[in-house]
């Protein structure tokens, strides 16, 4: 079987949330620290609509494996034509393509959105990250140094740029 690129929708809710919650508990990966819930989710998907704030899932066999958005980077309306990304994988979708065929979508629709940045904030060290945004054009333009504490922890953010 396959794997297929898709843009979300409210049926892939409680599997992007499979993915994306293990990183929640397990990992520094996301400064979030409490995990989504369906409701939560279900926001998070109707907020994809903007076309400057997509989101892509990778489906195996109908089980969502990644997933891939853009979101705002600041609320406030200077920055409408900025936007943050992410990618996240299932422990056993990473390193065959995945990730590169999420952001391949994603960039790909950013490119028909009024975008004129994108921004990466990658939690070090992790050099596949590094490499995966580096394939797509990013350049990293800073580190925030011990910028979020989880897991007892300081951790350094770096910050990549992509330009459109």
């Amino acid at each position: 079987m396959g794997v297929s690129i898709e843009p979300v929708a409210p049926v892939h809710a409680d599997g992007i949330n499979a993915v994306y919650n293990p990183y929640v508990r397990e990992s520094a990966a996301t400064f979030e620290t409490e995990e989504y819930d369906l409701k939560a989710r279900e926001a998070w998907i109707a907020a994809r609509t903007n076309p400057r704030h997509p989101g892509f899932v990778a489906l195996e066999a109908a089980r969502v494996i990644g997933f891939a958005n853009a979101a705002a980077f600041d609320p406030r309306g200077a920055y409408e034509t900025s936007v943050k990304v992410s990618v996240f994988l299932a422990p056993d979708a990473k390193r065959r393509g995945i990730g590169r065929r999420l952001y391949a979508a994603l960039f790909d629709s950013l490119g028909r959105a009024d975008v004129h940045r994108a921004y990466a904030l990658i939690v070090a060290p992790n050099p596949a990250s590094v490499a995966l945004h580096e394939a797509f054009g990013f350049a990293r333009v800073s580190t925030l140094s011990e910028v979020g504490r989880k897991f007892g922890r300081y951790w350094d953010v770096m910050w990549f740029e992509r330009r459109f």
